[in-house]
């Protein structure tokens, strides 16, 4: 990074475009716990060594050198073995690394499958999340559930922005739960490294960094950036395209995602290419877009704080204009305010 690969270890260590639903579908951000059709795969070269593969999940990067093969993210366990053969089409070098950009199982359900094949390396919440957040998650989740559908059903208009942002809780909560309910500890095939806020993987002469810069989409938050290449997988701290899922549960928060935003645009070259989490692959334009949508709701919210609105009155009431490109595919706006009005005013 702009030379810049030092000024993030820096920073690091001083912190301790979906244009339609249908493109949404085809990412496969959380889909049901069923039976999904095969996915679609698509591979895009993002660089001269470096790979973005679309299929049901989140975006998988991988970069392919004479000493072998890095890929980011697995998607899901029933399609892992797909995405290993569409690395195949592009080379046929031996896997040696896997990193996992956080915990949710569109990033991490492949494991099983490459854990042969790779090492893999994850940020060290991460494999606590893997085999031990599933029983949090069968043992609290119900209840909660059932609070919120409870709230829900007081609610008598449909299209009531606070109502259907609490839809979309019990939806990503029934998610995780269906996920733990067949969670087998066995099979979870957990990181084998982890590391705290920086580490250097060698392929050659080709060195991939992953750094953790703080708390944002989840708490085990990893970018990778493949630094040769000028390419940042940037997992779900970009959701290109719409508005992005802020894991409150799951450790994230919502001051520390827009840091983290930040510290990638101050430290970045410009020419460099993103792969986003889910979206489509961008440049540091978008990273910028998403940091403004991001940053802007915030300052609404803040507002809506400072009169003393509740978190439902700032739900109903906060908007954001400038923003049509950010569609409410997965989570809506709605979801974002809650999470920074509950943020902020915890921290008053």
């Amino acid at each position: 990074m702009r030379r810049a690969a030092p000024i993030l270890v820096v920073l690091v260590a001083a912190a301790g475009l979906l244009a339609s639903s249908t493109a949404f579908a085809h990412s496969g951000a959380f889909a049901a716990n069923e039976p999904q059709p095969p996915p679609t795969f698509t591979v895009e070269k993002v660089a001269e060594t470096v790979y973005c593969l679309f299929g049901r999940g989140g975006n998988v990067g991988f970069m392919v050198t004479d000493d072998g093969v890095l890929v980011v993210d697995d998607q899901y366990g029933d399609i892992a073995q797909g995405i290993v053969e569409q690395i195949r089409t592009v080379t046929d070098k031996p896997i040696r690394y896997l990193v996992n950009t956080h915990y949710h199982a569109d990033h991490t359900g492949g494991n099983k499958v490459f854990q042969p094949l790779a090492t893999i390396v994850a940020h060290d919440t991460v494999r606590p999340r893997l085999l031990e957040y599933p029983l949090t998650v069968q043992s609290t989740f119900p209840d909660r559930i059932k609070g919120l559908e409870t709230e829900i059903a007081s609610i008598k208009d449909a299209a009531d922005a606070y109502r259907v942002a609490l839809e979309k809780d019990v939806g990503i909560m029934k998610f995780f739960l269906d996920n733990a309910k067949t969670f087998d500890p066995a099979t979870a095939a957990p990181p084998g490294i982890t590391f705290d806020s920086h580490i250097t993987l060698w392929l050659g002469d080709q060195p991939v960094e992953v750094f953790h810069i703080g708390p944002g989409h989840t708490d085990g938050d990893a970018v990778v950036w493949f630094r040769k290449a000028k390419v940042l997988h940037a997992g779900d701290l970009l959701f290109n395209g719409m508005v992005p899922f802020i894991d409150t549960a799951g450790g994230g928060s919502a001051a520390g995602y827009l840091k983290s935003l930040d510290t990638l645009l101050a430290t970045l070259p410009p020419d460099t290419r993103v792969i986003a989490g889910h979206g489509p692959v961008t440049d540091m334009k978008g990273l910028q877009h998403a940091r403004d949508f991001l940053k802007d709701l915030h300052v609404q919210v803040e507002k809506a704080v400072k009169k003393g609105l509740s978190r439902a009155e700032a739900a109903r009431t906060v908007r954001l204009d400038g923003y049509d490109d950010v569609k409410p595919l997965f989570r809506a706006v709605a979801n974002d305010v809650l999470a920074i009005y509950d943020e902020s005013r915890a921290h008053r």
